[in-house]
């Protein structure tokens, strides 16, 4: 009689530190739009008539407000809030959508048409990670697990 080849599952801590890992993912791209608003913000004061296809008032503005949404789902991805979950999908699909809103209404430059299928890629393996990732059945029971935690403390 042979014996089947057991299948090793990875742990809870496994599927943790895979959030984790998102979750500084995820950071670095808040802080990163967080510099952007901070660039814009100087830029506006040292070159009030620079000559753009994009408002500099509207790069701090959104850099901060996305900088602030994506560092606040990292936190909570970090934390293993329940809600942060659901939210960061959310966001990183509306983060996408918001670049690609500003990639047809402000790129100029034949570079920025050229690079278009790069930014195309990036954007999807973007998404691809973090909807692939945070959709796994074990991220899934992390959350849950979490959760369930919680409510019994109360």
């Amino acid at each position: 009689m042979t014996s089947k080849p057991t299948v090793q599952r990875p742990s809870a801590t496994s599927y943790r530190h895979l959030v984790r890992w998102l979750a500084i993912l995820l950071a670095a791209v808040g802080i990163g739009n967080i510099g952007r608003a901070i660039v814009a913000v100087q830029y506006m004061q040292r070159l009030p008539d620079l000559p753009l296809t994009v408002p500099l008032p509207y790069l701090a503005v959104t850099g901060a407000g996305w900088g602030i949404v994506l560092l606040a789902c990292a936190a909570g991805l970090w934390m293993l809030h329940s809600w942060s979950r659901p939210l960061t999908l959310v966001c990183v699909a509306l983060f996408q959508a918001h670049t690609w809103l500003n990639h047809l209404a402000f790129d100029a430059s034949d570079y920025a048409f050229q690079t278009r299928p790069r930014d195309a890629l990036v954007s999807l393996l973007f998404l691809a990670l973090f909807w692939g990732l945070l959709n796994l059945r074990g991220v899934r029971r992390v959350f849950k697990e979490r959760k369930d935690t919680k409510a019994r403390r109360n």
